[in-house]
């Protein structure tokens, strides 16, 4: 397939995955001040237990220290979760002891135990260098069934730093 510049379109056609060489687009070719890109990938992992707390405990930490102070942090992170009973459960993600997210109360109708999964995309602005924990936290909010009903859950994260 022939390269095909379309100066009023401002494309570029035809050019196949790893079609241009090596050294020839460098960062001083690439647009500056538009801001995206990754200064850090966030080591992830994964975590798991179990609460029938109805205060927030935390499920997962992790820190971050920002290279820049306009820097923003997007987590990327899932929570699967088993319960017993008809309960409700509310889960947020804290910068410190800020809450940032808040992933409100959800139920279950069914008297037997349910299983769920829940996505959450956080981008946070801390405006700062220092170092920063990050907290996923749960607790039960109501229940439907006996007071004891749990809440196992599992989880994975990963974080990036992300220029402004």
């Amino acid at each position: 397939m022939p390269i095909v510049m379309n100066g009023s379109a401002g494309t570029i056609t035809g050019v196949s995955t790893g079609g241009l060489p090596d050294g020839c687009v460098d960062g001083d070719t690439l647009a500056t001040g538009v801001g995206g890109k990754i200064l850090t990938n966030g080591a992830g992992a994964s975590f798991s237990g179990s609460t029938a707390s109805t205060s927030y405990v935390d499920l997962t930490s992790f820190n971050v220290t920002p290279s820049a102070s306009n820097s923003k942090i997007l987590i990327l992170a899932t929570l699967n979760h088993v319960q017993d009973s008809t309960t409700n459960w509310s889960t947020q993600v804290l910068r410190d002891s800020t809450q940032i997210f808040e992933r409100g109360q959800w139920k279950f109708s069914s008297t037997n135990r349910n299983f769920g999964i829940m996505t959450y995309i956080v981008l946070d602005s801390p405006s700062t260098t220092s170092q920063i924990t990050y907290k996923i936290t749960g607790k039960r909010t109501t229940s439907g069934g006996a007071t004891t009903d749990g809440f196992n859950y599992g989880g994975n994260y990963l974080w990036f730093e992300v220029a402004a």
